[in-house]
């Protein structure tokens, strides 16, 4: 169920012809507030609460409510950047919000998400045959899975240029923007708890489609929903982002991994030459007693030739060393992202780069297994299937439920076979990747 904050505020947000009033506001956590300045400097933020001064931020920057401090004077935000702050109650303009959502609206919601069923093939086709099919199937409870307390579900989807769906440079390709009803559409329909996300611009727009998500997202779950996005990189790079249900699963510990970057040799060059770090977060169930473990998100070099092969090559011999500090805390580490494993620009050379990873990855201490794709492509090129998308997991991972990772999508209804004639309307609208899906059973076994 949303939480939503009742505020009182005085007559200093507004001007009532100098009468003196108290009025109470209701905000609703994950939906837009504006800060509203009282000086010309801007709004003070502040990195913790109680205030530890961090910087100023424009008047009427539009942030998102994430949580009220107990003493209900300080809320925390997150900017349009992704980064989360605290901001005093004085600096929140009032507004107006939807009504709260009521118990009974709540427990109409848990029922709906008691009766779903799995979906059959026909009914998952449908869902990425057309954003009017997936809306029938999932209006119809129709659902990917069975959502469980027992299970963490995360997936890996690189959704190529989010949300603009191509480089301006390339307006006359078949694809399109992303359709945002769509996606949220299968979001809902897959059921996750976290999703890591390959390729999301860094601009205004993109901030915009991912509060967008959130909000919708909230709405038609019943969950709180988060994202971030790492904060490294031109505005029109990829970014590596993260979108998760805050009600089911805690993130936090975030940090931009350089050594994932081939052409970095420091965090200070992260992003340099436009790659992308890994992305780490720590994961921990809300559910007592449920899994935690490290979580890193990868999109290693993209390109068919020999040095880009030779980069993404670099960056795995990093796993190591990289992950070496994480295990004093926890064993149990989940790699999974766009490893672009396309080989030099022959299928030969392909099915060789796959080979060297599973075996690269199998060495890197403390060893890890790729898991096996079912069906076994995560992206098409020409018609083409291909393996790009891995999951990797330690070796003797107790939590993970299965040795196989759950490719859906358009590949899933394709079966991996070759695609002749127009492409999907799930790969124009959506992305060229399609979405890889791993459960983890929801039980710490450290």
């Amino acid at each position: 169920m949303a939480l939503i904050i009742r505020l009182l505020f005085s007559v200093a947000m507004i001007h009532c012809a100098g009468t003196t009033s108290v009025f109470a506001q209701e905000f609703e956590v994950g939906k837009p507030i504006i800060l509203q300045a009282t000086k010309p400097v801007g709004v003070p933020l502040h990195q913790e609460h109680p205030p530890n001064y961090w910087k100023h931020v424009p008047t009427r920057t539009q942030v998102t409510l994430e949580d009220i401090a107990p003493d209900g004077q300080w809320l925390s935000v997150r900017l349009p950047t992704g980064e989360q702050a605290w901001v005093s109650i004085k600096y929140i303009r009032a507004n107006t919000s939807p009504p709260a959502r009521t118990s009974k609206d709540t427990k109409h919601i848990q029922a709906q998400s008691a009766s779903r069923a799995p979906s059959s093939k026909k009914d998952e086709a449908k869902v990425w045959h057309s954003r009017e099919g997936c809306e029938h199937v999932v209006r119809e409870g129709g659902r990917m899975a069975h959502a469980s307390e027992k299970t963490i579900r995360l997936a890996t989807w690189n959704l190529r240029w989010f949300p603009i769906g191509q480089p301006k440079d390339q307006q006359h390709s078949s694809a399109k923007p992303t359709d945002i009803d769509w996606l949220i559409c299968t979001l809902v329909w897959m059921q996750l708890d976290i999703l890591t996300v390959q390729e999301s611009l860094a601009t205004s727009l993109a901030d915009n489609a991912w509060n967008t998500l959130t909000r919708i997202l909230a709405k038609k779950t019943g969950g709180k929903w988060k994202w971030y996005r790492q904060p490294c990189g031109r505005p029109n790079d990829h970014h590596i982002g993260l979108l998760w249900n805050d009600s089911h699963v805690k993130l936090s510990q975030f940090e931009s991994l350089w050594q994932f970057n081939s052409k970095a040799d420091s965090p200070k060059k992260a992003c340099t030459y436009g790659l992308r770090p890994g992305q780490y977060v720590h994961v921990k169930s809300r559910t007592t007693h449920g899994a935690d473990f490290h979580l890193i998100g990868l999109h290693l070099k993209s390109g068919p030739t020999v040095f880009a092969v030779e980069e993404r090559h670099k960056a795995l011999n990093r796993i190591d060393r990289t992950v070496a500090p994480l295990l004093k805390q926890d064993q149990d580490v989940v790699i999974l992202g766009d490893f672009n494993t396309m080989g030099a620009g022959d299928r030969q050379s392909q099915t060789s780069e796959l080979k060297h990873v599973r075996r690269k990855v199998g060495n890197e201490s403390p060893g890890f297994d790729d898991l096996t794709l079912t069906p076994q492509c995560s992206q098409y090129f020409r018609g083409r299937g291909g393996w790009l998308d891995h999951v990797l997991v330690t070796k003797g991972m107790k939590e993970v439920k299965d040795t196989k990772a759950r490719v859906t999508g358009y590949c899933g209804a394709a079966k991996c076979q070759r695609i002749k004639g127009d492409y999907p309307a799930a790969y124009r609208r959506l992305s060229d990747h399609c979405p890889v899906v791993v459960e983890i059973t929801n039980r710490d076994h450290d």
